[in-house]
């Protein structure tokens, strides 16, 4: 086994081992304290709160219906990815780890939950209109590829329309759960889970921090199973979509033989890019364009929808970068470098990539309002003015 192999599989233990974990953490951290704080308190104070004690059986009760889907997720998912079957032997998660198997629950209903669908249907109409208008026949030969695919809702509904998609994901976090969705035959609305137990602001009424939802809200296996039309790939988008030249080595884009052969085979393999929240998600967002361009047929089309709050630019951490030679691999000016630095407006993005790259602009908006995997019932309700555009790759000859 070699080292990146090795790596994969400490990675997906540990992620396995942050999910069978959730349940002590969320207690510990959401549930135990509020506990402690409710015996701290005077019995005077106690007699104005009757309540408080029976609302803490409720919030633990959330966890352990949670905890329970994780319970599930691991039991099918130590097969399909081929892990020790002596949970004791994972590594220990890391707080980074924990805090993921919280988010991913507000992801989950983001997803593949009916309260969501409104969330969803800011940006699935507009690509809809637009390839149900370019592509009116012979869709399952249209290659649509989905960077930052997250739990693969997006993903199932193109194949719906009936196009070839490739969902692609470098967080194992969302894989996982993403496989577990996908492929456990599961019934429509057929699981409850508690997704906005863990917060505890914002909230009208108790009701709606305790509220079950139910996903998915779609029968998946009805809609995808014998298309053959819906593949995952793990992986960090430069690395396994991008060019083998311009993008330096770094902790998301390696230079390994293998990799530069997948990168080689890439190049013009798809008609679509779809990047739905996904843009700023870079460090290097030039990366992004660098290999959107590369992975496109000419005359593909790159669909846009998300808005411009880079994960990065508050971020303090640095990684080694480095150039190398595209056909031995050596390695050269190697540096220390920050994660944050380029950060595009929506106009800096599309003057880039119509005069550097060989884009045209087809449609293009911006200030669309949106939320995020919101409970609508959250009275602070922050949300994200998106952009949404339409770019084709042009020929260059």
């Amino acid at each position: 086994m070699d080292t990146e192999k090795e790596d994969d599989k400490i990675l997906l233990e540990r992620t396995a081992n942050s999910f069978l974990c959730y349940k002590q953490y969320a207690l510990d951290e959401f549930w135990r304290p509020r506990v402690l704080k409710w015996e701290s308190l005077s019995e005077h104070q106690k007699r104005m709160l009757p309540w408080y004690e029976s609302y803490l059986k409720d919030v633990r009760n959330g966890i352990e219906t949670n905890s329970i889907f994780y319970l599930n997720l691991l039991e099918q998912s130590v097969e399909m990815w081929g892990l020790n079957t002596d949970p004791r032997s994972w590594p220990i998660p890391s707080a980074v780890d924990m805090s993921k198997t919280v988010s991913i629950l507000n992801q989950i209903a983001r997803e593949w939950s009916s309260i969501c669908a409104e969330e969803r249907d800011k940006f699935l109409p507009l690509v809809r209109e637009f390839l149900e208008e370019s592509f009116p026949s012979g869709r399952d030969t249209v290659k649509i590829l989905i960077p930052g695919a997250g739990l693969c809702r997006l993903a199932v509904d193109m194949v719906q329309l009936g196009f070839n998609t490739e969902a692609n994901e470098v967080s194992y976090h969302m894989l996982m759960v993403g496989q577990f969705i996908l492929n456990s035959d599961l019934q429509e609305e057929g699981i409850a889970l508690h997704p906005f137990v863990h917060s505890f602001s914002h909230h009208i009424n108790r009701a709606q921090q305790l509220r079950q939802i139910h996903i998915p809200d779609l029968n998946i296996s009805e809609r995808v199973v014998g298309e053959n039309l819906l593949s995952m790939v793990s992986g960090s988008f430069p690395d396994i979509y991008g060019p083998n030249i311009n993008i330096k080595q770094s902790e998301s884009y390696s230079n390994s033989a293998a990799i530069r052969e997948i990168r080689a085979e890439n190049r013009n393999s798809k008609d679509v890019v779809v990047t739905n929240f996904f843009m700023d998600t870079s460090s290097n967002i030039l990366d992004y364009l660098e290999t959107i361009s590369h992975v496109l047929k000419d005359g593909g089309y790159w669909i846009n929808f998300g808005p411009f709050m880079y994960h990065f630019e508050q971020d303090h951490q640095t990684e080694l970068t480095a150039d190398f030679d595209p056909c031995t691999g050596e390695v050269s000016n190697e540096l220390n470098t920050p994660l944050k630095g380029i950060e595009l407006s929506h106009e800096d993005v599309i003057q880039t990539a119509t005069t550097y790259f060989p884009f045209k602009p087809i449609k293009q908006k911006a200030g669309i309002p949106s939320t995020y995997g919101t409970d609508v019932n959250d009275i602070s309700m922050l949300g994200y003015q998106c952009s949404f555009w339409i770019l084709q790759k042009v020929s260059i000859k």
